[in-house]
């Protein structure tokens, strides 16, 4: 069997649908890449701090209206259930820290819909613009997975004896 001449072949037969291959390639790579700068820092490891307790948890419902902050229809519109939990934008297992601003109030249903999947760039930006028409006047709707030098210093300070 001649193989150069099978692979010339085949080529041949392929050439013409490559183009509108590669261009839905690149199509759905540019759909599912995350937004850049705004994800975990792999400089920091991972958060020893996993859910959201106490004042962070509070914070993130009550900015959201203790409604769930998901989306009806891909990116329009908002979800109407209560929000029941405190999740990650950024999965906490795929090293988003536990801070506010990598917070989002949903309902049961979104948050298992959602599991641990990376955000890609368009979750972000839909989130973002959904906030700005309910979350409180001068709130930051901006989300980002970095957390600040003093929630670095309170996850490593020694707890009192």
């Amino acid at each position: 069997m001649d193989w150069g001449a099978l692979l010339a072949s085949t080529l041949t037969g392929l050439a013409p649908v490559l183009p509108p291959f590669a261009a839905i390639a690149a199509f759905l790579l540019v759909l599912r890449c995350p937004l850049p700068g705004r994800g975990p820092h792999r400089s920091q490891g991972q958060d020893p701090w996993r859910g959201f307790k106490y004042e962070s948890r509070r914070i993130v419902m009550e900015r959201a209206g203790h409604r769930c902050e998901g989306a009806v229809f891909l990116a329009w519109g908002r979800c109407n259930e209560p929000a029941v939990e405190a999740d990650h934008i950024y999965p906490w297992s795929r090293g988003g820290p536990t801070i506010v601003s990598n917070g989002q109030a949903l309902c049961r249903g979104h948050n298992r819909n959602k599991g641990a999947m990376n955000p890609p760039w368009w979750y972000v930006l839909t989130l973002e613009r959904r906030r700005r028409s309910y979350f409180p006047e001068g709130a930051d709707v901006r989300v980002t997975a970095s957390m600040t030098a003093h929630e670095v210093r309170a996850r490593t300070k020694a707890p009192p004896v």
